[in-house]
């Protein structure tokens, strides 16, 4: 069937043809160009004559020469001049010459890779290095390149191995933590404005990545989420984990092979920061309108000459909530407390085994969701039989106010246990990644949003999951790989009730519904590998597969009940137990070829798949996964002599067995559809104009639709059956544009002072796949500022900021049906100006 659906595309789509056809055509063109080995390469030998001249120019000279990339930092050459070097040299001796009297040396780390690092023992080398080169970029944290074939580039572990992002065959992006923390970034909300096709929203709790138009359902992620490698199984923790990281990753596009299930669209991966072996650290105030303060305080340093640890925590306190509660009796809404802990221990046990331990925990409390309307179609069910009394209620379409006469009250806890055991082999390294997992979602809801109280919701669940990884990596003159195996157990129950303070729905008294689920049960086991061969000094091909098992037992009840002292139960609507399981082989195919020292083609096939399931409030079968099959080409270049970064991709999506509610009379039924399709295009490029300006922009078109789709809008039953095909899938804009600009200056004897705008638009978004008009949001930007002084001894700096400066309204997350009397659904925040002071421990 797989093969079908394949054959059909290329014949549908002319341009697809290239991506079969590309593949060969770089092999041919690779083949032509002849044929190195690395130890050839490092052997071969070249006429020099480089001056007496800092060493950085050095490096430059000898990367030109043998047309190599060298990754150094520019702080490790600093004041340090090269010798003379002239005569006949290979392009180890002439870099052993230049390093010979220096605390640097290098390492070949494949055919055309070179690092320059500061020699170090084991002990020093840190989780997430290659080699010992730290994740970061050098000095400020940007990626940058100074010249041809020398590049300070972040290298980042994305693919289960180090590699400088440039180098990756992947559409990849890397938030560092300098840039972190100066555009302050503290969740998803923030990265989705300066990542290419990326949107989040969150909708009572729950948090939707989406990628590319690929996103959550059923509370189970599209875009899979990790902590230091370690699986996120609930889409709900994404918001948990960003705090004191060491940077941020985003791939794009399906990631089956390395990350398996729940990886369609995929995958973010949180890098915490690692301990170190100096003594650091520092603490941070802010205020901010909304009466929000924060601290944040962090201390690194040794505990013995082979061990670091690291301790982190953070709370803030939003005093007064940015949704403005109508009902004179209720208080504002998006108001509480976050708070966070991590505590990160590292140790050389020996030349060759290191151990990793981190403890983590995260909680939010206070009122800190909501859920307001965007229409109103009460008309529909504010009738005799249905809930009559919402024709009489109040209610409010404007942005930011709600009403919300009953409790509204959020309290969500997360832990975190992991032990991360490296041990480097004489052939290759094991890295073993076992975690446990507690997470507690309850929550209380005003969902009619009006001065009655109608609806009223509450909802506890509680989830654990146990995970254990193991990924075998090595790299030979030809060959880079990884083989792993994954394991997890997933437990997870929940109990919602929906209490109604009036008949409702021909009761005639008031009632409450239970849907209570006891078990939802997961075990998945998986096995992969991925392999990169080095054809020529230039040209490489690649693959992987991967195996994925999954078992699902599932339980659950329906009950209605109506409200008397005593609580008469008055019908079952469901009780159902569900066992199911799945499995799925995904694949991975790419070749990429070196244009030049700093650019590169490539070109990959790629499968995704996401788990399918059994809905809590329905009494009706299972679904099954779905699968998205995507086919990508790629451009990565680094030019004029490294200050401009250009990316560019093309891909093309065939997105099998998506998963979707149908509305069937006046129940849901959860289905997989049919097929769906996504066409797009991003193009990135990043410049840094001169010592103090830097400009960066980033645009993604999207053309994305529905197959053959069947489905009943409950807000237009007078439709009847619609035919949806050709409607966008959604949280996929058809246009997104990301644009940063960044001014930096020295300000005499008083430190330095650091400008930045950030804007991001959005084209109209649907969240809805009937794509009316009133289940979007039109097309928006966001526009956020910073300015940043740093004190010249960098052990002082203050941050002033604005978020969404132009006080922008937009939804995040919408819902629509009869039940609701309309659409309902969550804003993003509006303006916040705030400030932040640091001191840190050590100079920067």
């Amino acid at each position: 069937m797989r093969e079908e659906a394949s054959a059909n595309l290329i014949t549908r789509n002319a341009w697809a043809k290239l991506f079969a056809l590309l593949p060969i055509m770089l092999m041919v063109a690779a083949s032509l160009s002849g044929s190195l080995s690395v130890h050839a390469e490092q052997s071969r030998i070249t006429d020099l004559r480089i001056p007496i001249q800092p060493l950085s120019q050095s490096l430059r000279e000898v990367a030109e020469a043998f047309d190599l990339q060298i990754v150094f930092f520019t702080n490790d050459t600093n004041g340090i001049d090269a010798p003379l070097v002239i005569g006949s040299f290979s392009a180890s001796e002439v870099l052993g010459a230049l390093l010979e009297d220096t605390a640097l040396e290098h390492i070949h780390v494949s055919n055309s890779l070179v690092v320059v690092r500061l020699k170090i023992s084991p002990a020093e080398t840190k989780p997430g290095s290659i080699h010992g080169v730290s994740a970061l970029a050098a000095g400020d944290g940007l990626e940058s390149s100074s010249t041809v074939g020398v590049i300070e580039e972040v290298v980042v572990t994305a693919l289960k191995r180090s590699q400088p992002i440039g180098d990756v065959a992947a559409s990849i992006s890397a938030i560092s933590a300098e840039i972190l923390v100066d555009k302050g970034i503290d969740d998803l909300n923030d990265v989705q404005f300066i990542i290419p096709s990326f949107h989040f929203g969150g909708f009572l709790g729950s948090q939707n990545i989406s990628i590319r138009g690929i996103g959550e359902f059923n509370d189970q992620p599209g875009v899979v989420v990790s902590l230091n490698g370690i699986y996120q199984s609930r889409a709900t923790t994404a918001q948990l984990a960003p705090f004191d990281l060491e940077r941020i990753e985003v791939l794009r596009g399906p990631q089956g092979t390395l990350y398996g299930r729940n990886s369609n669209g995929g995958a973010v991966n949180f890098i915490s920061a690692s301990p170190t072996f100096e003594h650091e650290g520092y603490v941070k105030l802010g205020y901010a309108d909304f009466d929000e303060q924060k601290v944040e305080g962090v201390y690194s340093g040794p505990i013995s000459d082979k061990t670091a640890i690291r301790i982190a925590a953070n709370y803030t306190d939003i005093g007064e909530g940015w949704i403005e509660n109508q009902s004179p009796s209720g208080e504002d809404l998006m108001e509480g407390t976050f708070s966070n802990v991590r505590v990160r221990l590292v140790s050389e046990l020996t030349d060759s085994l290191s151990l990793d331990l981190v403890y983590g925990r995260s909680e939010i409390d206070g009122r800190m969701d909501h859920y307001a309307w965007i229409t109103d179609n009460r008309e529909l069910i504010a009738l005799p039989g249905g809930v009559p009394q919402l024709a009489d209620a109040k209610i409010t379409l404007e942005p930011w106010e709600q009403y919300a006469d009953s409790l509204n009250y959020s309290n969500r806890e997360y832990e975190l246990y992991s032990i991360t055991v490296d041990w480097n082999l004489d052939f290759s390294s094991l890295r073993s990644i076992t975690a446990y997992q507690e997470y507690d979602n309850n929550r209380e809801d005003d969902r009619d949003a009006t001065n009655l109280p109608i609806f009223q919701t509450s909802k506890v669940s509680h989830t654990e999951t146990f995970s254990q990884e193991l990924n075998l990596s090595g790299s030979t003159v030809f060959v880079d790989w990884v083989v792993g195996l994954f394991y997890m157990e997933d437990e997870f129950n929940r109990r919602d009730f929906f209490t109604n303070d009036f008949p409702v729905f021909e009761f005639l008294l008031p009632t409450y519904f239970d849907y209570t689920q006891p078990y939802y049960d997961t075990k998945s086991a998986a096995a992969f590998v991925d392999m990169s061969w080095n054809i020529t000094t230039r040209a490489r091909i690649g693959g992987g597969v991967r195996y994925t098992k999954d078992k699902v037992s599932e339980a659950h009840t329906i009950e209605f009940f109506v409200r008397t002292p005593d609580s008469v139960r008055v019908g079952e609507r469901c009780d159902q137990q569900t066992d199911l399981d799945w499995n799925a082989m995904t694949y991975r195919v790419l070749a990429q070829y070196d244009t030049s020292a700093n650019s590169n083609i490539y070109t990959s096939y790629s499968e995704g798949y996401k788990a399918g399931g059994v809905v809590q409030f329905e009494c009706t079968h299972s679904y099954d996964p779905e699968e998205v099959t995507a086919y990508e080409i790629g451009y990565k270049s680094s030019i004029k002599d490294g200050d401009v970064r250009l990316n560019a991709s093309l891909f093309y999506y065939d997105y099998s067995d998506f998963q979707v509610t149908q509305i069937i009379g006046p129940t849901t039924s959860t289905i997989n559809a049919g097929d769906a399709e996504v066409l797009g295009a991003e193009l990135e490029i990043s410049s840094e104009l001169n010592e103090k300006w830097a400009v960066s922009a980033a645009v993604t078109l999207l053309d994305s639709e529905y197959g053959d789709l069947l489905n009943t809008d409950g807000l237009q039953s007078d439709l009847g059956v619609q035919q949806l095909k050709g409607n966008s899938l959604n949280g996929s804009p058809e246009t997104s544009v990301n644009v940063a600009v960044a001014y930096n200056t020295p300000l005499s004897i008083i430190g330095s002072l650091s400008l930045g705008i950030d804007a991001a638009y959005r084209s109209r978004t649907y969240f809805r796949e009937f794509n009316e008009k009133e289940d979007s949001q039109r097309a928006y930007t966001v526009v956020n500022m910073n300015a940043i002084w740093k004190s010249n001894d960098r052990l002082w700096s203050a941050r002033l900021f604005a978020k969404n400066l132009t006080n922008e309204d937009y939804v995040t997350g919408l819902v629509g049906s009869v039940a609701s009397g309309g659409r309902l659904g969550s804003y993003g925040q509006p303006r916040q100006v705030g400030i932040e002071f640091t001191r840190f421990f050590q100079s920067r």
